[in-house]
């Protein structure tokens, strides 16, 4: 029998009331231990039942119910801590989370858990498991069985309307309807109909036991790293910036100023394949003048699919110092920024790590699907 985590930080799945807001843990339990072939714990109904085990968010030992809009990237950090430090109890991890913000989630829990061998499943819902007729309980049992059925997952995914997606290839595409989650540059990774398909080629490669956090001098090394990353992120600043046709230079130099703490990197969305006003020589010369002073600039794309090529157009942004994100999703282009500078890491170092793929989150010149894509 597997044994599976689920970590509850609020979100819609566990709402009550109106206007909406997270229940309890302790009271979202109760309510998910009434639901059919989930008492006592188990998902029954299956050839090997799978044990689970609710657990409240915690920081510094205070229970935390968020609504995902209130998350911020030491919630990540934190996060991260609560599954290190019960990574050698179970066989995989479940984390109930608000749509509004997963895919931040998702995409930071990819970098921040290095190492990974087991999965780590973020779902949710779009009507609460209190109500009559919801996306709840099977987003929840899908979630749960595939932690705890697919031992070869060893990666941070969410798991919606039957979908199991990339996480840091994820991204909410409707704001109302069960199909939230997709993953347009990228396949998903399994489907779930009357029986679970896996795509193992698509999946990233377990990780080589100097890495993999199954040796416990590398889970200790995380659970090490883990505080200092939560206390680092809140020492910089990571913007993100949609440019729009007439977009005013001093609105660039006013995010650069007058953000505290100070801003390190900027993530910008751009048009079609990377490109922005060019024509303006006063906005090119803002961006010119914060990358040469560090900033690392990503310039990425506000279209839905497809790569930013940002030396296609002479519209490009990089001419201006700005880097391509290539088929990355905001998301990942801005949790990635945020890990890399709460490292330490030098700037120029964090423009070449930006455009290598850490956890199958870009895709580069080997093949898309390849094994080999990620660095773990």
């Amino acid at each position: 029998m597997s044994n599976v985590y689920v970590l509850y930080t609020g979100g819609t799945i566990g709402c009550i009331g109106k206007p909406l807001a997270p229940m309890p843990a302790s009271q979202f339990a109760q309510l998910v231990a009434s639901m059919p072939g989930l008492a006592q714990g188990q998902v029954a109904g299956l050839d090997v039942p799978i044990q689970f085990t609710i657990e409240p968010y915690t920081v510094g030992g205070q229970v935390q119910t968020l609504d995902s809009s209130n998350m911020n990237p030491a919630d990540w950090v934190n996060i991260a801590i609560q599954l290190a430090a019960n990574y050698a109890k179970y066989d995989g991890f479940v984390v109930l989370h608000g749509t509004d913000t997963m895919g931040f989630t998702a995409s930071a829990l990819s970098f921040l858990l290095q190492g990974l061998s087991k999965p780590v499943i973020l779902t949710g819902s779009q009507i609460p498991l209190s109500s009559t007729l919801n996306d709840a309980l099977p987003n929840l049992v899908g979630a749960i069985t595939l932690a705890g059925k697919q031992p070869a997952l060893a990666e941070v995914c969410i798991y919606f309307d039957s979908l199991l997606l990339r996480g840091n290839r994820a991204v909410k595409v409707n704001a109302n309807q069960f199909a939230a989650f997709n993953s347009p540059n990228y396949p998903p990774l399994a489907t779930v109909g009357t029986i679970p398909t896996v795509n193992t080629a698509l999946l990233l490669p377990m990780p080589p036991a100097n890495l993999s956090l199954a040796t416990q001098d590398n889970l200790q090394a995380l659970q090490d790293l883990l505080p200092k990353l939560a206390q680092n992120v809140t020492q910089f600043s990571i913007a993100a910036l949609m440019l729009y046709p007439g977009i005013q230079p001093s609105t660039v130099s006013a995010i650069l100023q007058n953000t505290t703490p100070r801003v390190s990197g900027m993530v910008l969305l751009a048009f079609g394949e990377g490109n922005g006003p060019s024509g303006s020589p006063q906005f090119m010369g803002v961006l010119e003048t914060a990358s040469a002073n560090g900033v690392v600039l990503v310039d990425n794309t506000q279209v839905l699919a497809g790569s930013v090529e940002n030396a296609a157009y002479a519209t490009g942004l990089g001419a201006a110092g700005a880097i391509s994100a290539g088929d990355m999703t905001p998301e990942a282009s801005l949790t990635k920024l945020i890990y890399l500078f709460a490292q330490g890491k030098s700037a120029a170092d964090i423009k070449t790590l930006m455009q290598q793929s850490l956890r199958g989150e870009l895709t580069t010149g080997t093949p898309t699907g390849s094994r080999h894509t990620a660095q773990r």
